[in-house]
């Protein structure tokens, strides 16, 4: 088993191009034994970009192992070109794309370079016991497969193990669920007492985790073993699946799937069902569908369940960005660094400092303050005259006037 001191953390990134910015560098905060990291930015920054990335960058320390791309519309337009090419037996015509394949993953490889905390062996990301997963921004529990019966957990775990994708390990989440319960019912067969505890533990935790994203601690997770489905069942009567499940809580439970699968597959391998796994986890925009009390949530509870794991994600949520400690917040639109100053910001402050707003009120408040300033200058040699005028459009926008609004605009009337 690896340790945190042993594991090779991200500590320090190079970007030579990531298309909108060139040659600069992001350095994460000296947090033992690692930080977090946290991108953000306008769009277009280069947050997504930076991200896939370092996904290829830490793809090609591990040469033998395969890896599924989706988002990269290029290479798998290539592979299914050497795939019709070995088709048809030209074997010359695929070697060749074969070689454009290598040649862009090279090219990519330049885009950026990356410092660990300790030396990146080509086979670290490969091993059974250390984390690595790669989730991209459109993520849904929707499209998990349906179970038609329990298929051999050696074969079905192989299979895992050959399709390591984010997307694959979401789909395979109920198989991997309807295996466990079967595996359960044996173990209550053989009176098997240790292997019946763990997975009941596995199971209780699923359902805790799961209670504290619907905000109701009497959820259960209950199966139908004659349709090998399981259900969501809620204190208010509802019994929903996971294809069922509004958008914001998909998404969410999507990124636990993923890691849900892989933390089982790494603690069966070494044989120890309280071992917290080492790893670095990608995830672009945690927040998607997420209602703002749950952005708030989302990395809070990702580190507490894998404590051992560098997250490293791009967002464009302030409550993302101070909802942990231990964490680099770097703006790729002024490559300022922030570390955990920013736990202790209000979202207003860093919409205007992180997500380039020029203020903290919307668009209709500036066009009353825009009123305000107005009055303020075309009234400036009489002032029971301003004063009037001023009140009039208290009265008129009093509806859309917020207390934090209505302390600056009384300010001006006192003027």
């Amino acid at each position: 088993m690896i340790t945190p001191t042993e594991f090779p953390y991200i500590t320090s990134i190079h970007v030579n191009d990531c298309y909108t910015y060139q040659n600069f560098d992001i350095d994460l905060v000296k947090h033992q034994p690692f930080s977090h990291l946290i991108l953000t930015g306008k769009n277009g920054s280069g947050k997504s970009t930076i991200l896939k990335h370092i996904d290829n960058f830490i793809y090609q320390t591990q040469l033998n192992v395969k890896r599924e791309n989706a988002a990269d519309k290029v290479l798998v337009t290539k592979i299914v070109e050497v795939n019709k090419a070995i088709e048809r037996k030209d074997l010359y015509h695929a070697d060749l794309i074969k070689m454009s394949v290598e040649e862009h993953y090279k090219n990519e490889y330049k885009k950026i370079s990356i410092k660990f905390s300790q030396e990146i062996l080509p086979f670290f990301f490969k091993l059974k016991n250390t984390f690595y997963s790669f989730l991209l921004p459109y993520r849904n529990s929707k499209e998990i497969d349906d179970v038609n019966a329990p298929i051999n957990q050696e074969k079905f775990e192989k299979e895992l193990e050959d399709n390591s994708s984010s997307n694959f390990f979401i789909k395979s989440f109920k198989q991997f669920l309807v295996n466990k319960k079967v595996n359960q019912a044996f173990a209550l067969l053989d009176n098997n007492k240790e292997e019946i505890e763990k997975i009941g533990v596995f199971f209780r935790n699923i359902e805790e985790i799961f209670g504290n994203i619907f905000e109701d601690n009497q959820l259960r997770l209950t199966f139908d073993k004659d349709n090998y489905e399981f259900f969501i069942e809620l204190s208010d009567g509802r019994k929903l699946t996971f294809n069922i499940l509004p958008d914001g809580f998909s998404a969410f439970l999507s990124i636990l799937m993923d890691l849900f699968t892989r933390l089982d597959l790494i603690r069966k391998s070494v044989g120890n069902f309280t071992y917290d796994p080492c790893g670095i986890v990608l995830i672009d925009e945690p927040e998607t569908h997420l209602h703002l009390s749950l952005q708030y949530q989302v990395l809070p509870i990702l580190t507490k369940l894998f404590p051992n794991v560098q997250f490293i994600v791009a967002t464009h949520s302030p409550a993302v960005i101070s909802s942990i400690k231990n964490v680099t917040v770097f703006d790729l639109t002024s490559k300022e660094i922030m570390s955990d100053e920013a736990v202790g910001k209000s979202f207003s402050e860093l919409m205007v400092s992180h997500f380039g707003l020029d203020n903290e009120f919307s668009s209709i408040t500036d066009e009353i303050f825009d009123e305000f300033n107005t009055v303020l200058k075309e009234t400036r040699n009489d002032i029971d005259l301003r004063k009037e005028k001023l009140k009039q459009l208290m009265r008129k926008h009093d509806q859309y006037i917020s207390p934090t609004m209505r302390f600056e605009l009384e300010a001006k009337l006192s003027e």
